[in-house]
């Protein structure tokens, strides 16, 4: 993509994100030296740096295969229980790209019919609803520092995404 205008909103992106192989084994090493052993019991602790491993995005673009970080936390020394939910959360990760393989609909519609009957907001309100919260002016602060941390930095952690993602369609309900 080509990336026009006069603010360089990239440049912290990929300041914090260097997009290498190297970097990506860097991340991982630091992520299993440092916080691993202790994912399960801080993995919602957005206030802590260690807490998430930030990996996706090094997952996202290819610079670190699913297979080596799946066989890093198999070989990490961890019991079963000290290991399962991030364990868990790769495989999530796969699942949601078969998903999308095997129900394409579901990026117009969702799969969970329960879903059908919201009455999601339109037009201008709609507009004004979406543009507050991408910028982190909804007045509510872990949404807002949420998405200003998204805007500075390219990254959220996983449990401040939910949170906002939930505050985007069941509250506001953007579609």
């Amino acid at each position: 993509a080509i990336i026009k205008g006069e603010q360089k909103w990239e440049s912290p992106i990929l300041a914090r994100f260097p997009m290498s192989e190297d970097e990506a084994v860097k991340c991982l090493e630091s992520f299993f030296r440092r916080g691993f052993d202790q994912y399960e019991k801080n993995r919602s602790r957005a206030d802590m740096d260690h807490s998430t491993s930030k990996l996706s995005a090094h997952l996202r673009i290819g610079t670190l295969s699913p297979n080596e970080l799946y066989y890093a936390t198999e070989d990490s020394g961890l019991a079963f229980e000290e290991r399962k939910t991030f364990s868990r959360r790769l495989f999530w990760r796969d699942l949601a790209y078969f998903q999308l393989l095997s129900f394409p609909g579901m990026r117009e519609y969702s799969i969970r019919t329960h879903y059908d009957n919201t009455e999601w907001v339109s037009g201008e309100e709609e507009k004004r609803r979406f543009e507050a919260w991408k910028w982190g002016k909804t007045g509510y602060p872990l949404v807002d520092a949420g998405m200003r941390e998204l805007y500075a930095t390219g990254w959220m952690t996983q449990s401040v995404r939910m949170v906002v993602a939930s505050f985007l369609t069941e509250y506001l309900r953007v579609n």
